[in-house]
C-alpha cells in the first residue's frame, strides 16, 4: 500500500487555521459539490499534509483494517459536517450551538499522549503535544482538538466566508485590517474583480 503523503491530493490550505482547512476539504470545483476525502488514505494524507500527524505515525496506523478505517472516515466526515455547521453560523454572528461543543467534547475524549517543553531561539520555549497514537479513534480526538483550538485560542468575530456567492470555503481573517474578503485572491479575488471591472465599463456603454 502506496504512503498517504505520497498522494499528491490537491488539498486547499487556505483558512489559516487546520479546523477551517479540514471543512474545507468538501468544497465547489467547477460548479460541482467535491469531496477530498474519498477513502481512510485521503483522510490521512490530510492530516499529514496539515502537519498534524507524522509520516511514521500515519504508517502505523494505516494498516488497520479497511472496515475501521471506513468507519473512522465516516465519522470525521460527520464531524466535519458539524464544524462547517458551526463555523457558518459563527461567519454570520450566530453562537456557537451547544451541540457542537458536546460533539467537539465526545472526540476530544480520543485524545491520548504527553506535552514536552522544548527550546525555540535564546530563552523563548514552546509546548508540544506528543501523541501516542495507537487506534483511528485517536485521529477523531485530532480534530476534536484542532476544533477546540479553533473556538479557545481565535477570534471567533473574525471567522468569515469567502464572499464569492459559488464559493463554499471559510477563512480565518488574519489581515492588518480584519478586511480580507475571499477564501484566496488567485481563485475568487481576481474572478470578482474582473467581474467587477467588466459589468462597470458595460453600465457606461450606450
Amino acid at each position: 500500500m502506496d504512503l498517504p503523503v505520497r498522494r499528491h491530493i490537491p488539498f486547499l490550505f487556505v483558512g489559516n487555521h487546520p479546523c477551517l482547512d479540514f471543512i474545507n476539504t468538501d468544497l465547489v470545483i467547477n460548479e460541482q459539490p467535491t469531496d477530498l476525502l474519498s477513502s481512510f488514505q485521503d483522510l490521512l494524507a490530510w492530516l499529514i499534509q496539515a502537519r498534524l500527524l507524522t509520516e511514521e505515525e500515519a504508517k502505523r496506523i494505516e494498516q488497520v483494517g479497511k472496515r475501521q478505517g471506513e468507519n473512522t472516515l465516516k465519522q470525521a466526515k460527520a464531524f466535519r459536517k458539524v464544524l462547517r455547521d458551526m463555523v457558518r453560523r459563527l461567519a454570520d454572528g450566530e453562537p456557537v450551538p451547544q451541540a457542537a461543543l458536546e460533539t467537539i467534547n465526545h472526540l476530544l475524549r480520543h485524545r491520548s499522549g504527553y506535552s514536552q517543553i522544548s527550546r525555540r531561539r535564546g530563552s523563548t520555549f514552546e509546548r508540544t503535544y506528543h501523541s501516542e497514537l495507537e487506534d483511528t479513534n485517536q485521529l477523531l480526538g485530532l480534530l476534536g482538538k484542532v476544533a477546540s483550538d479553533l473556538l479557545v485560542t481565535c477570534t471567533l468575530s473574525l471567522i468569515k466566508k469567502c464572499q464569492n456567492p459559488a464559493c463554499v470555503l471559510f477563512f480565518y481573517d488574519t489581515t492588518k485590517n480584519h478586511a480580507r474578503h475571499w477564501c484566496s485572491m488567485s481563485l475568487c479575488g481576481n474572478r470578482s474583480k474582473v467581474a467587477a471591472h467588466y459589468h462597470r465599463h458595460r453600465k457606461g456603454k450606450p
